[in-house]
């Protein structure tokens, strides 16, 4: 699976869960920054806590 820059810009902007880290109030629509890497749902081992990266990548074919 993919796991590049690109990739989690695509997945946090289709995130319904995306939250960024800097507590802007931004969501995946109004963050510019929007990455997985800036997310309080991703975690210290690179890995979304809460299990969504994968089934987004999946669902969307990226």
């Amino acid at each position: 699976m993919k796991k590049n820059a690109e990739t989690m810009k695509e997945v946090a902007s289709l995130c319904s869960k995306y939250c960024s880290c800097d507590d802007c109030g931004c969501k995946n629509s109004t963050s510019a920054n929007a990455s997985c890497q800036n997310c309080t749902h991703y975690d210290a081992k690179n890995v979304c806590d809460i299990d969504l990266y994968e089934e987004i990548v999946t669902n969307h074919n990226l």
